[in-house]
């Protein structure tokens, strides 16, 4: 890639959106099992749980739909997770007018009232998330034949939204309330500082498997949950840049 081209990020992330597309189309393009194989053969190998060789059925049952099945729902999920990841970040920087690395690193958070509209938007669409995710795996027929219905996980899984909301909230309100913002969003500290070296270490984890799981999310395609895990990596950051600022003000 051309050197110019690189220090023009929209551009970058505008490439990687085509090269999800590319992944995806091809995903699209193949079929789901192999040659002679389809999933109504998968469905008459369906366990019978009254038998007393269930559980050796079951196991047979997932070796033999692994040799089946093609690499196309990894084509899928891998192509549409790189595209949106990449279109949301592209949007995010058209929205900020940053075009440069440059400009990236003089870009400036949110305010503590933005912030925390977009945490409880983040999570809002975390519930659209949970229902999109079941409704499209089953369309595409990636549950197997023995899960007959998806009430359960989307129960347990709205139960565990609602619960990370409200800690969320609340832990987040308190931590907000001390933070100067908004502030560069790579604040740095003027002088090295026990303060600044604690909130880049209490930061450092909660950032760190935020970046896995985004990263494990886009593997996995799960569509409307990419866009908000990069906001919560977004957020954390903004956090800490709002600390940063408050210690440099002191």
């Amino acid at each position: 890639m051309p050197k110019r081209m690189t220090r023009n990020l929209q551009v970058v992330f505008l490439i990687l959106i085509l090269l999800g597309l590319l992944a995806w189309l091809i995903g699209s393009s193949m079929p789901a099992f192999i040659p002679g194989k389809s999933a109504n053969n998968l469905y008459a190998l369906q366990p019978e749980y009254s038998s007393g060789n269930a559980a050796e059925a079951r196991k047979a049952y997932y070796a033999t739909e692994e040799a089946w099945r093609t690499s196309r729902n990894s084509w899928l999920d891998v192509g549409s997770g790189v595209a949106i990841s990449s279109l949301t970040i592209l949007l995010f920087l058209r929205a900020n007018r940053v075009q440069t690395w440059a400009r990236f690193r003089r870009l400036k958070t949110v305010g503590k009232s933005a912030f925390v509209i977009w945490l409880n938007a983040g999570w809002a669409l975390l519930f659209a998330s949970l229902y999109w995710y079941y409704y499209y795996r089953s369309l595409r027929g990636d549950f197997r034949p023995m899960a007959d219905t998806t009430a359960i996980p989307l129960m347990y899984g709205q139960i565990a939204l609602f619960g990370g909301w409200l800690a969320s909230n609340a832990l987040f309100l308190l931590a907000v309330w001390p933070a100067q913002l908004p502030a560069l969003l790579f604040e740095k500290p003027k002088y090295s500082s026990w303060p600044a070296m604690l909130v880049d270490a209490v930061v450092f984890l909660p950032l760190m498997f935020t970046g896995l799981y985004t990263v494990a999310i886009i593997i996995d395609g799960d569509h409307l949950t990419v866009p908000v895990a990069l906001l919560f990596f977004y957020l954390l950051i903004v956090l800490r840049a709002g600390y940063m600022r408050a210690i440099n003000e002191r």
